[in-house]
């Protein structure tokens, strides 16, 4: 597919699911050349009921209600740390030593990670529970496991992540400049299509495809104050080609090479995501493409974009994407009785879990993210305080042996680490995660708390005239395929295992045999 053709499809898509919002240039195009219709199945899985999963979506909303009686001790005396609770793996993109997931993480090469190391890594442990091993001797320390892993990625593709890190940057950039025109007159044609295009986008804002499927920029969430996200979707391009990604103004804010540089680094969020699900749950490569949504075509078929195939339009786009947000400043308490009342409402994002196999967040230079940490001995203490900790996710500690379940970075000749030419990426496990692997993976309940401005200076001076610096994050969301031919086989598609997990509900995968994974979501939220 050409990108004019690309380009097509996306005018189409945009002018019968978005008519009423502001005209985008891509709509001016030509809408002629119908597509051939394509003959879908009748959905039968989505309409049959599934008791036992939706008990499974009310025991994760149980278990977000309960961490929001936890603390965060970070820097307290015998506090839960990231070291101890958060295991890192090393990896690396299947490019680098070949085609098949399988060999890249079974490999010794670089001393990658093999894919036992990444399923223990996971997996939630309840031995220290039932006494087996002590507590500080677990994979996940003093807790059962948080289904969060930090991957320490080097070389090309730690460069890769870096351009998408970059690419979020110059979104906000974009962002910020839309009102320049005036102030400096604007004599490059570049820097005016970049303000226009900022401009579209903040009018455009935030348009529904369809259940569960929406782009676009939303400037103030919720109205709160707190952080604005730019949803994006992926329209898979043909062989080698880029997606298109949507909102197409994204693309003319922040110009070729930035966009290029972004799908890169998506391009390698997806790998190691798809690594990881595979060593897991025991998929093979045939499983892991028809369940699992890199950006690659699932299927040739085309639909007519007409309204009514509002569904099986969307079913022809990634079903994962990427999310860009910056957390806004928090308002300043007006005086210090209202500061313990504002400390407990400051979260810019409240617990709560993900509704993917996992989430790729590269680690942002401003920390915020925090996870719950589950504790392996007192899980069902009647301190709900004592029930686990919040653990800030933080560049592993390196030193020259593997103790969480990763191999060892690089030393130089005096023994410090040599890590420079790394980037860390935080990988939360989802909610399809948990599900597919039986309970033995806990979903990774998460929060984001924004960073606290400078102290005011009562002299008009010092931390009151620090700039304050926003926080800017940009997550790989990578969910099911949306189509139907992603239809679970228990049997041939998941690693047999004997053992069950912590979070193991009986008779849970019978009850999923045959479905959609994707409908999942259409029983948890069908109107969303």
């Amino acid at each position: 597919m050409t990108m004019n053709s690309h380009l097509q499809s996306a005018a189409l898509l945009l002018f019968f699911l978005a008519a009423a919002a502001a005209p985008q240039r891509a709509i001016a195009l030509s809408l002629s050349s119908p597509t051939i219709t394509q003959q879908r199945k009748a959905k039968a899985t989505t309409t049959k009921d599934r008791p036992l999963l939706r008990q499974f979506g009310r025991g994760i909303n149980e278990r977000i209600l309960n961490s929001k009686e936890g603390c965060n001790r970070f820097g307290l005396d015998d506090h839960y740390t990231s070291d101890e609770t958060i295991p890192c793996l090393d990896m690396q993109t299947t490019s680098d030593v070949g085609a098949n997931i399988n060999d890249v993480v079974a490999a010794s090469y670089y001393d990658m990670s093999s894919q036992r190391d990444i399923r223990e890594a996971y997996m939630a442990n309840d031995n220290t529970q039932q006494g087996t091993i002590p507590a500080s001797d677990g994979i996940h320390g003093r807790s059962s496991g948080s289904g969060c892993c930090i991957i320490r990625l080097s070389g090309k593709d730690a460069t890769s992540v870096r351009g998408l890190v970059d690419f979020a940057d110059n979104f906000f950039e974009g962002v910020d400049n839309d009102g320049d025109d005036d102030k400096n007159g604007i004599d490059d044609a570049n820097d005016g299509a970049t303000t226009k295009a900022a401009r579209r986008l903040k009018d455009l804002g935030v348009f529904r495809i369809a259940n569960n499927v929406h782009a676009g920029f939303d400037h103030d969430v919720n109205e709160e104050g707190k952080m604005q996200v730019l949803y994006t979707k992926l329209i898979p391009g043909e062989d080698h080609e880029d997606p298109l990604l949507l909102p197409l103004e994204v693309g003319d804010m922040v110009g070729t090479k930035s966009l290029s540089r972004a799908h890169s680094g998506m391009n390698t969020l997806f790998d190691i995501g798809s690594q990881i699900t595979s060593a897991v749950l025991g998929m093979d490569n045939e499983s892991t493409k028809k369940l699992l949504d890199d950006c690659s075509r699932s299927t040739t078929a085309k639909v007519d974009m007409i309204p009514d195939n509002h569904e099986e339009i969307a079913d022809t786009m990634s079903n994962s994407y990427q999310r860009i947000i910056r957390y806004l400043k928090p308002k300043q308490p007006a005086n210090n009785n209202e500061q313990d009342e504002d400390a407990e409402n400051d979260a810019a994002f409240w617990p709560h879990v993900d509704s993917t196999f996992l989430t790729l967040i590269p680690m942002p230079e401003i920390a915020g993210l925090e996870v719950w940490c589950p504790s392996s001995r007192y899980a069902e203490s009647d301190d709900l305080a004592e029930r686990g900790e919040w653990v800030r996710p933080i560049k592993p500690t390196v030193t020259d042996e593997n103790e969480n379940g990763g191999a060892a970075a690089s030393l130089d000749d005096d023994g410090s680490s040599n890590d420079d030419d790394c980037i860390h990426v935080v990988a939360l496990a989802g909610e399809f995660l948990q599900l597919l692997s039986d309970g033995q993976v806990p979903t990774c309940i998460h929060r984001v708390i924004a960073p606290k401005p400078p102290t005011p200076s009562a002299f008009g001076f010092g931390a009151s005239n620090q700039q304050y610096k926003p926080r800017v994050s940009a997550p790989l969301f990578l969910r099911p395929r949306r189509g139907e031919e992603a239809v679970l086989d228990v049997e041939s598609d998941l690693r047999d295992s004997s053992s069950t997990g912590l979070y193991f509900e009986k008779g849970l995968m019978e009850e999923c045999d045959g479905m959609r994974v994707w409908d999942y979501m259409d029983c948890m939220s069908p109107n969303n």
